[in-house]
């Protein structure tokens, strides 16, 4: 496969610190443009994309509280978590790829575990188009469209897990054929 070629490519630590520190920066930049602009402007709630699961009518309660405006200012704060996604996936990707290297993982089967983050990422941009699409819509939500996302955002949240739970578990498997060695 190209992508995991260009992955195994890619997967420097100075591309992993790079990433890592752009995904903090833009969480960080989010999070106060967030406050600043929406909740402390129109009400502090929790919005979808930070959720396991949500309900429609969860979601409904939600964008009543912030209102038309404070949506679409919630919406232009959060343009930058079209850029996350990449930040993170490729940081996991990086960081899971650089572990195969060392734990001397040949396989094809192991290298595509680096796809975890990936899908995640690619989840997280569906997730994410589906809320814009019920930000354009308010009033007039879709109850199926917000079922769809809470799924979607489930999958992100499983395959993010999944992909912290692996470099996590494989850290002390390093360490240990290090000191053994």
């Amino acid at each position: 496969m190209r992508i995991l070629e260009s992955i195994d490519r890619m997967s420097t630590l100075r591309n992993l610190v790079v990433m890592i520190l752009t995904s903090f920066i833009v969480v960080m930049v989010m999070a106060m443009l967030t406050q600043t602009l929406v909740y402390d402007v129109y009400g502090d709630v929790t919005m979808p994309d930070t959720r396991i699961t949500y309900s429609p009518n969860e979601i409904t309660d939600v964008f009543n509280t912030l209102g038309q405006e404070g949506l679409n200012v919630w919406a232009q704060a959060h343009m930058l978590d079209f850029l996350f996604p990449l930040t993170y996936m490729f940081a996991i990707a990086f960081g899971l790829n650089m572990e195969i290297r060392k734990l001397s993982f040949d396989s094809s089967n192991a290298k595509k575990l680096v796809l975890i983050p990936l899908l995640a990422g690619i989840a997280d941009y569906v997730e994410n188009i589906l809320v814009l699409t019920q930000i354009a819509a308010y009033p007039n939500l879709s109850e199926i469209v917000i079922m769809i996302a809470s799924a979607i955002t489930t999958l992100k949240w499983i395959l993010l897990g999944l992909g912290f739970l692996i470099i996590f578990v494989f850290i002390p498997v390093i360490v240990y054929r290090r000191l053994r060695i």
